[in-house]
């Protein structure tokens, strides 16, 4: 189980004004202070790309490197070699965003491990391959670890509309895997279209674990038609799942539930009443940094 156990997981490190800072907040920053550096070593060696320059070579994940060199940083640092792009800037907003929100819903804790399992993952297969003989290539950037976050969050609300198109979020998870899958294909990037595919289980076994698929499937299924309760019934049950005035009294007991037995064994109720609990606090925790 990857869920997190102590409520403070929930809350912001920190607040910056009535800015919430979360974890995911620091890994965009990272990011962005990691891409200038690469901008400023590119710079400096004249090299069009990570690969042709000298400075950044060590730090691209390399599975004979790591073999025979035992350089065992490139597990990390091969995901903090980006480029300048719009293409990164989309993907540090969707990492923004998306990240943001696993977050809240797991836990700071639990987001901290599935980030460093998607991180991992990949050049730990690679290395792998490489103790089987296997041919890989080398790997640089975040591009298929930050889609694993939006797969992620995809298995959390995969009925979430995005876009002013209003296309749920599933759907547009399995059209951008088509697409790179095809692209790799094309190509004829075997190592890159493992990658994403790896990437995705991985991100999908996590949640998995958290509990978050098994809770979350059926809303992957067409809601029936005529199931809906009418308005009445489901303003009174909103009005039953409210939490008490008691907040952290109110939300132990659903705290300890998760710990024992995962995200996926709360009911809707209490899903629910997890939810406005948390918000309250939330509300309360940005009113006293005011």
């Amino acid at each position: 189980m990857i869920a997190g156990r102590n409520s403070e997981d929930y809350y912001p490190i920190t607040w910056v004004g009535r800015v919430p800072i979360y974890v995911t907040t620091l890994l965009v920053i990272v990011h962005v202070l990691a891409m200038v550096g690469t901008t400023i070593a590119l710079s400096i060696t004249g090299a069009p790309n990570a690969y042709l320059s000298p400075l950044l070579q060590p730090l691209i994940f390399s599975s004979s490197s790591v073999l025979g060199h035992f350089t065992l940083w490139q597990f990390v640092s091969y995901a903090f070699l980006n480029q300048p792009s719009i293409w990164f800037a989309v993907e540090m907003l969707l990492l923004y965003s998306f990240g943001r929100e696993i977050e809240k819903f797991l836990g700071r804790s639990a987001f901290l491990w599935l980030y460093a399992a998607l991180v991992l993952a990949a050049p730990l297969a690679l290395t792998l391959l490489a103790l089987a003989h296997v041919p890989t290539a080398g790997l640089i950037g975040s591009g298929a670890v930050n889609f694993a976050v939006f797969v992620a969050f995809v298995m959390i609300y995969p009925n979430a509309e995005v876009f002013l198109l209003r296309i749920q979020v599933k759907w547009i998870a399995l059209a951008f895997l088509g697409i790179y899958s095809l692209s790799y294909i094309s190509y004829r990037d075997w190592t890159a279209l493992g990658v994403i595919w790896l990437e995705c289980a991985c991100a999908v076994l996590m949640m998995r674990r958290a509990g978050v698929l098994t809770a979350q499937f059926d809303s992957w299924l067409p809601a029936p038609r005529d199931g809906d309760p009418p308005p009445r019934r489901r303003k009174a049950a909103l009005k039953e799942a409210e939490p008490a005035p008691g907040l952290h009294e109110s939300i132990d007991p659903l705290l300890e539930k998760i710990s024992k037995h995962g995200i996926g064994s709360l009911t809707k109720r209490e899903r629910l009443r997890l939810e406005q609990a948390r918000d309250a606090l939330l509300e309360q925790e940005k009113h006293s940094h005011r």
